[in-house]
């Protein structure tokens, strides 16, 4: 098979501001596998909170090393595909759009949807948060507005954990509330950003108090014994994301949290992510199931599989302006893949600049 990338450079519509910084952009790449005639393709997204940050020409230059080794080989080779990859030391996200593609081409190939070829069940289709990031007061009432003006929502995705402090994080949460349509759930992500067990304790409760479902990643990566100590405390669910990215992470997790949060960049791609799921749901997990900053090409392949998750907060490619992919639907506050469309099921809108 032969490997092609391009620049698949994402414009958001609104700029993006966690705990760790803030994005008004990405620059991703495309991956297209072409053999026997067909092309998949795939999307890479960059990924930071690692010992070794993954960006578009980190992953260009080990998919390229890759493509000699992956040539004489067809795409539904996948294990074999993955063999080679982890050998070369590729990073997880760079694998994720390999393995993007292959599903792609695979289903393509075969005529079949992707979740078609995972056994998902297209029918239990679970609603997505919407993401509304760190801002002034002011400015959240106005992006909750538009996005419940044009997205109908029907749960929203708070990041908390301000450097400016709990005050500020309740003064954002105290916005949203006052903002959202009556029965928008609402969930809290801090990314890591409460400074202490106490802090995070007394957050949690206090966010209790005003309705919201569950917190994730409440202290940051590399805590995961004080999240121990949190843990026996919660008034509310927790779950963890940056202290989780592939299935073997799961075991040391199991008795500090609540659920785990897939994210396909951080695992791997789709053969990693349903390794996760399956770790987590033997330990008695909840699954969620996230996203980094990616366009409707990416987030087919979480859709693909999201109906193994408990909830979802796949958002991104809602707040890009730019994407060249587009076919995936948005209905009542779901996201879902064309039921029909072959491999992941969206197409090429222009070309990628």
């Amino acid at each position: 098979m032969k490997l092609t990338l391009l620049p698949l450079p994402l414009t958001k519509r609104f700029p993006l501001t966690i705990s760790r910084g803030t994005a008004a952009g990405s620059d991703n790449l495309l991956v297209a596998v072409e053999h026997d005639g067909v092309t998949g393709y795939g999307e890479f997204s960059p990924v930071s909170q690692t010992t070794s940050p993954e960006t578009a020409a980190t992953a260009e230059a080990q998919l390229t090393g890759l493509a000699v080794g992956l040539e004489p080989l067809a795409p539904w080779e996948m294990q074999r595909v993955e063999s080679l990859a982890d050998d070369a030391g590729v990073g997880r996200a760079a694998l994720c759009g390999l393995d993007l593609a292959l599903h792609d081409w695979t289903g393509k190939r075969l005529g079949v949807p992707a979740y078609r070829l995972v056994g998902a069940d297209l029918a239990r289709v679970v609603p997505t948060s919407v993401t509304v990031g760190i801002n002034p007061p002011e400015v959240v009432r106005e992006r909750v507005a538009e996005l419940a003006a044009r997205l109908s929502p029907r749960s929203l995705k708070i990041k908390l954990g301000s450097p400016e402090g709990i005050e500020y994080d309740k003064a954002i949460l105290a916005a949203v509330k006052e903002t959202a349509p009556e029965g928008v759930a609402l969930r809290v992500d801090a990314n890591g950003g409460w400074p202490d067990v106490a802090t995070a304790d007394r957050m949690i409760r206090w966010l209790a108090g005003r309705g919201v479902e569950y917190v994730e990643q409440p202290l940051a990566r590399g805590r995961e014994a004080e999240m121990g100590d949190l843990f026996p405390r919660r008034v509310l669910p927790i779950f963890a994301d940056e202290s989780c990215r592939i299935a073997s992470d799961v075991p040391g997790l199991a008795d500090r949290v609540d659920g785990v949060n897939l994210k396909l960049m951080k695992a791997g791609g789709i053969r990693e992510g349903l390794r996760l799921i399956h770790a987590a749901r033997a330990h008695g997990l909840k699954v969620m199931m996230g996203c980094m900053s990616e366009s409707p090409l990416a987030i087919a392949g979480s859709a693909a599989i999201s109906s193994f998750a408990d909830y979802l907060d796949l958002d991104s490619h809602l707040n890009i302006i730019d994407a060249p992919f587009g076919g995936l639907l948005w209905s009542e506050g779901r996201v879902l893949p064309p039921p029909d469309a072959p491999g992941l099921g969206v197409a090429r809108e222009s070309e990628v600049r």
